[in-house]
């Protein structure tokens, strides 16, 4: 529970941006208190410091000692406050979700879209590049993306908001490892077929070059001549780190989806096809995944002692 009885954090993990951040957050939430105001007014000084200190310790759960945080350009901290926003209703119990399926909707499509330049950062933007970077392009994605999230970076955020603390028990946050999960697929299915889309809209002048010359293009592009250098191995050799990620989620069909997505828009001649197909793909996997979600969430059930009126005010929103 937030007061009294939580614990203190002794280290702040957020950095000088990071802070400066969530305090211009709180103040624009108040609509564009100046900071003299914010300084005179405890209720504002009071949940800029409950934020920092949830963030700080959100941070925290997406990195450990053999990983690294997200790429700084993008910023864990910063992509969660334009989600997220204030945290305070919800660490205070006064925030009622009426919909924990659809909310948790709202929040996953404002983090792929808050995700989208860790994409770009990675696709060739020409056919030249993808002939001599493909292959390392795919495979550093996939490691940016693994060393970015774990699904128990989003169960400690989970626990954090249900049992309203900054240092969830390691058993709330077991609780919520399963709504975490979740979530995590979730995730990772979006930035995989936003990869793909990109990638392949990039290879789509050599992939039509060779249906042209009669080319065989049933099992991938194989070493097409661009700009002196070769394509080597073909698009399906160069996404078998996204085939294997994708097996290892239970999402193996979705990567067959991909290429069956692609053969038919050569055979169309139409590359706005491939986009179209494969987000109708990837929508039924990520469907897939959010549908046990307002069982996940309440897996375990509410220490009574501890919210006995939170859990009155949960039944009565249908939760």
């Amino acid at each position: 529970m937030i007061g009294k009885k939580e614990k203190k954090i002794n280290k702040m993990t957020l950095t000088r941006e990071e802070q400066k951040s969530v305090v211009k957050m709180v103040m624009e939430s108040h609509q564009g208190v100046t900071l003299s105001e914010a300084k005179t007014n405890g209720d504002i000084r009071e949940e800029m410091k409950l934020n920092l200190e949830f963030y700080s310790a959100l941070k925290e759960g997406f990195v450990d000692e053999k990983k690294q945080p997200l790429d700084e350009g993008i910023g864990i901290v910063k992509v969660f406050l334009n989600v997220l926003g204030s945290v305070k209703d919800f660490l205070t119990g006064t925030k009622i979700v009426k919909d924990i399926t659809e909310w948790i909707k709202g929040i996953l499509a404002k983090l792929a879209e808050k995700l989208a330049p860790l994409v770009d950062k990675f696709v060739p933007q020409k056919v030249q590049d993808l002939a001599k970077d493909g292959a390392s392009a795919v495979t550093k994605f996939i490691k940016e993306v693994y060393n970015t999230f774990s699904y128990k970076g989003f169960a400690k955020m989970f626990a954090m908001i249900r049992y309203r603390t900054f240092r969830p028990s390691d058993e709330q946050k077991q609780c919520m490892e399963l709504a975490g999960k979740i979530v995590y697929k979730w995730i990772i299915i979006a930035l995989i077929a936003f990869f793909v889309i990109k990638l392949i809209i990039t290879a789509w002048p050599v992939i039509t070059a060779m249906v042209a010359k009669g080319a065989a293009v049933g099992t991938g592009v194989q070493q097409a001549a661009v700009g002196g250098k070769a394509l080597y191995g073909g698009l399906i050799a160069m996404l078998a780190p996204i085939k294997a990620i994708l097996a290892k989620l239970g999402h193996g069909s979705l990567y067959k989806g991909i290429f069956s997505s692609t053969s038919a828009a050569i055979k169309a001649k139409d590359a706005s096809k491939i986009s179209a197909d494969i987000k109708a793909k990837e929508k039924e996997a990520k469907d897939k995944e959010i549908d046990g979600f307002k069982g996940a969430w309440n897996y375990c059930p509410l220490p009574q002692k501890e919210s006995i009126e939170f859990d009155r005010m949960t039944q009565l929103a249908g939760l």
